[in-house]
């Protein structure tokens, strides 16, 4: 029997369902109101500078800082491919992808070891690839905030990791089952060592896999198998939710939000970018989006935007106005707009990583602004 097959071998189901009923408790009691978090992605280049920001502007879902123009390795992608067999980082262009010229059943089998092994701890972030987390850690044990309703993780979601390639033979990683599958449990596993790090405070844990490729989907320009992505994140959520923490993706462009709200994933958060028109009624008319949120599944409105031109010229006022307008289009579907601000979370569209810093700031006092108003706190 193949190493790769005894994996499946290995009966967890008792230590599954006692995390699952801890996650079943949490999910049916968050109730976020309004409250703000991030996509991830900051500017900054000193990571106490970006904390501080994070901690002052997300007072209840603080998330930790990416931070990509530090260090190349904190790149969406090199951040979270640094145990994928294989993998070759190429920093003098900045570019990462695969190499299984080198010993890739050597590579896979010293993977699946780990997998076997349950080896959560060494999937988990280091200090090259994170620095944000390291000092969000840090912040918080110093001394934790008070008011926080849940911390907020994130990881590169599966199909955007798929898209790199195999520098063999050009092609993608998404198309290569043995690589595909190293990606979604790489995924999962760092994932859950985030969980486990931040359960330590004792309040909800979210963590986002951000998924800014789901628009290749129905596109024309890519042949993508969906059963294939709907598997791979179905595998990630139940991880989420194995560790008893909430699962969460984020896609800034253009998907099929049914897909992604079907009772099937049991994702909790959905998070899209609300500030561009077409995106916003695509979602809001979507089947199956009264359902889920009627099962207390939330969904995080990325109504900040984060265009450059777009984030010079908006203003508190404009950015309210948009938001209550795209909630008056889903409350139309028949759910009481009190209802659908329970279960919302706000957010910017994507992340800030690509703006100058002052704009970055601007983008998050617009956040918290937004969620204190819509919360009642000041006017």
């Amino acid at each position: 029997m193949s190493i790769i097959n005894c994996i499946y071998r290995i009966d967890l189901s008792p230590l599954i369902c006692y995390f699952n009923s801890i996650y079943v408790v949490i999910s049916m009691n968050f109730k976020p109101n309004a409250a703000a978090t991030v996509i991830g992605s900051f500017p900054h280049v000193v990571p106490a500078d970006a904390c501080r920001l994070v901690f002052d502007s997300l007072p209840e879902i603080p998330a930790w800082p990416q931070l990509p123009r530090r260090d190349f390795l904190e790149d969406m992608n090199a951040q979270f491919s640094m145990r994928l067999p294989c993998i070759h980082v190429d920093f003098a262009n900045k570019k990462i992808g695969f190499d299984t010229s080198r010993d890739l059943a050597g590579e896979l089998e010293r993977f699946y070891t780990r997998i076997i092994e349950d080896d959560v701890e060494y999937f988990g972030l280091d200090a090259p690839h994170a620095a944000g987390f390291g000092c969000f850690i840090d912040t918080l044990r110093a001394k934790k905030p008070a008011g926080i309703l849940a911390l907020k993780g994130q990881t590169t979601g599966p199909l955007t990791l798929g898209l790199m390639t195999d520098s063999t033979d050009g092609k993608y990683a998404l198309y290569k089952p043995d690589l595909f599958d190293a990606i979604v449990k790489s995924c999962s596993m760092n994932a859950r060592w985030q969980v486990r790090v931040m359960n330590e405070f004792s309040v909800p844990v979210v963590v986002s896999f951000d998924e800014p490729s789901l628009s290749i989907i129905g596109s024309g320009f890519y042949s993508v198998d969906k059963s294939l992505v709907s598997g791979s994140f179905k595998e990630i959520i139940q991880a989420i939710h194995n560790e008893s923490g909430l699962a969460a993706t984020h896609c800034c462009g253009n998907a099929d939000w049914d897909d992604l709200l079907d009772p099937f994933l049991d994702l909790d958060i959905i998070n899209f970018d609300a500030t561009d028109d077409i995106v916003a009624d695509k979602f809001v008319n979507a089947r199956n989006v009264v359902g889920y949120l009627k099962s207390g599944k939330c969904i995080a409105w990325g109504i900040v935007p984060t265009l450059k031109d777009k984030i010079e010229n908006a203003t508190p006022e404009g950015v309210e106005q948009n938001f209550h307008a795209v909630i008056k289009k889903l409350s139309r579907r028949g759910i009481r707009e009190d209802d659908i601000l329970e279960r919302s979370i706000i957010t910017p569209s994507c992340g800030t990583g690509t703006l100058p810093l002052p704009l970055a700031e601007k983008a998050m006092a617009l956040l918290k602004g937004l969620s204190l108003r819509l919360k009642g706190l000041f006017t």
